[in-house]
């Protein structure tokens, strides 16, 4: 029997949640997922310049579990800067010892050490929780505003499964990649369609 997959820690959420290349529509990119895991490690590793041993330590994961976490993270950016893709931050197999949250209203990112229920910048109380929640209370708030992986175009909803991004996720019907149904790209992509329409109707 295989020894149960330990959690990396990450110390440090993402100040955005993810990239796009210059010049081509959201509606038309191809993503690709980048863990908060993996994001964590180039954090260490390339950015604050650390060892590997130091790395692993602040992640609580072994050292050739580190370098595994790595080479994919290395790889998906290679991915996104050749083949023009956009990268999303989400997900993963890790845990915090803090809730992070993004307002949809000023788009801030919150910290706290306890639950929010409002953003303490705008006041706002449109939060969206991006790490798991610890508690039943936090579980029922992320089932509230989105508990489901959602085809953009034909509208196809299907329970989330916690740990697998819905952007890994196909549409049985149109086989287009879903998104969180009220996530932050869900609505950017919806506003982006509804310009689009409104550029077609008006033609």
């Amino acid at each position: 029997m295989p020894r149960p997959k330990r959690k990396r820690m990450v110390n440090r959420p993402p100040i955005m949640e993810g990239f796009k290349p210059f010049g081509i529509p959201m509606t038309e990119l191809e993503p690709v997922i980048l863990f908060y895991e993996e994001l964590e490690v180039i954090r260490l590793l390339d950015y604050d310049r650390m060892t590997q041993v130091e790395a692993a330590r602040s992640m609580l994961v072994s050292r050739p579990t580190l370098t595994r976490i790595y080479e994919k993270a290395r790889r998906s950016i290679a991915a996104a800067l050749v083949e023009g893709k956009a990268i999303f931050i989400e997900g993963g197999d890790y845990h915090t010892n803090e809730f992070w949250y993004r307002c949809e209203s000023c788009f801030q990112l919150i910290i706290g050490d306890t639950v929010q229920d409002r953003c303490k910048y705008c006041n706002s109380k449109d939060i969206r929780l991006l790490t798991r929640a610890p508690a039943r209370k936090e579980t029922e708030q992320m089932q509230e505003k989105g508990g489901f992986c959602i085809c953009p175009d034909c509208n196809i909803r299907i329970p989330h499964e916690e740990g697998v991004p819905c952007r890994e996720r196909v549409c049985q019907d149109c086989g287009k990649r879903m998104m969180r149904e009220n996530s932050y790209h869900h609505q950017l992509y919806l506003k982006k369609k509804g310009k689009k329409d409104e550029s077609s109707s008006s033609q």
